[in-house]
């Protein structure tokens, strides 16, 4: 959907320094590549304050949901407005829906079926785990004559007057690039597994070191520590111990890590860096979808007894901001309160991920296995992202009855991660969410 045209206005004002604006002066000719100037300079700064201040996600609306109609099963989007990782502001400003039988039916997505169900035992059915992403475009619109030489051609005749906001809505096999988003998470398990207690050492020395800790834990859970950094030692990886007293001002010195030296690792852009101009979108859903070959063709397979479709709708990852005066409010605090119990697991050697932990970190320089946990219907809709800390290769396996996408091993490469979601139906999907 959409109103572009091969013209862009990222295209255009690419070379506009976003630092710059017009110093007007009387007597000044004014040219084309002065008003782009001028408006690269506020539009940049537009958005430098939505994502410093905001992030990006879902401001308002976007709700998503999958129902049936005569094509087979489709997702429905309500109006609403998202903030994009480069800042900009996107608004869909009516209803939209998609149907899931007419993409499956596009030529390409058909021969990627294929290709994924020529590798599996079952050559006729497959477990699709897609993205619904809404992305920010820009189209150039209303065309007016310009003036030019003689004898042109049609088509250099008239040029589009205007630029106008526009977006997209689509299905992806892969996730939108969401680093920043994912961290929320990761800093709510790392806060959930620390050991606060009135016994715990309160001295200078026990702060500094269970600050130097988490900031080495973190970046490992965050998959920001350096290569060709030294390998972290056991006792660094352990539970960090904080003296209850202790504990507000631990707080406001981990506010203040994230802010100072963690956050800008994982932003989506920064000041000073050239404009994100591909792949500026956000996260709505993911969707788990099982399909069927029928002939020659794919369609989403039929529904369960007693449900519409089979498409299962996961939001959990859905990266959502709340306006300020809410986010200040008991309610804001108690709806951005983690009570999931979740929390980060250090691993040095082979063991088992347990249900709780949501974030594993294997640190190793030699190759070793870890079980992850059953995907039973206990863990339906649970996420679990393993990532390896050392130079070794660690090799996934599961439980009995248990596979991940089929499989009942998984190598991770080295410094590698894999995001894995339970379908409660004894298989563990990988969703792309961590690379």
């Amino acid at each position: 959907m959409g109103c572009c045209s091969p013209f862009s206005a990222v295209a255009t004002a690419s070379t506009a320094d976003p630092a710059r604006h017009v110093n007007f002066t009387a007597g000044m000719v004014l040219g084309v590549d002065d008003y782009r100037q001028e408006f690269a300079y506020h539009s940049a700064r537009d958005k430098w304050i939505v994502r410093e201040f905001l992030g990006y996600g879902t401001l308002s609306g976007l709700a998503v949901t999958v129902e049936a109609d005569a094509n087979g099963p489709r997702v429905r989007v309500t109006p609403g407005a998202a903030a994009a990782p480069s800042g900009q502001l996107i608004c869909v400003g009516r209803e939209q829906c998609g149907s899931f039988n007419p993409w499956l039916a596009r030529k390409e997505i058909a021969d990627k079926l294929n290709a994924q169900a020529a590798l599996q035992v079952d050559h006729d059915h497959l477990t699709l785990n897609l993205f619904l992403t809404l992305c920010y475009v820009d189209c150039a619109v209303a065309d007016v004559p310009i003036p030019g030489e003689p004898c042109r051609s049609d088509e250099n005749l008239m040029a589009p007057s205007r630029i106008a906001d526009d977006y997209t809505l689509s299905f992806s096999f892969d996730p939108p690039p969401m680093a920043e988003a994912l961290a929320g998470p990761a800093l709510d398990a790392f806060w959930a597994g620390l050991d606060i207690a009135p016994a715990n050492a309160d001295t200078a020395k026990a702060f500094a070191t269970a600050l130097s800790r988490a900031e080495l834990q973190l970046r490992l859970a965050l998959g920001v520590y350096p290569a060709d950094a030294p390998a972290p030692a056991d006792a660094d990886l352990g539970q960090i111990s904080i003296a209850t007293n202790a504990a507000p001002r631990f707080r406001a010195a981990l506010k203040a890590l994230w802010v100072t030296r963690l956050r800008p690792l994982v932003a989506a852009q920064r000041c000073g860096t050239s404009p994100v101009t591909a792949n500026d979108c956000v996260l709505l859903a993911r969707l788990t979808v099982p399909v069927v070959r029928v002939s020659t063709h794919w369609e989403v397979a039929a529904p369960p007894v007693d449900q519409p479709t089979a498409v299962t709708l996961d939001e959990t990852d859905r990266p959502v901001l709340l306006p300020a005066a809410l986010a200040q409010s008991t309610f804001g605090a108690t709806v951005n309160d983690d009570s999931s119990g979740q929390t980060i697991a250090f691993m040095s050697a082979a063991g088992n991920i347990l249900p709780p932990i949501r974030i594993a970190v294997v640190r190793s320089d030699t190759a070793i296995s870890v079980k992850v946990p059953p995907a039973n219907a206990a863990s339906l809709g649970k996420e679990l992202t393993v990532k390896a800390g050392g130079a070794g290769v660690i090799t996934l396996t599961t439980p009995a009855s248990t596979t991940i996408d089929g499989a009942n091993t998984l190598d991770l490469k080295v410094r590698g991660a894999v995001s894995l979601v339970s379908d409660g139906a004894n298989t563990w999907h990988v969703t792309g969410l961590v690379q």
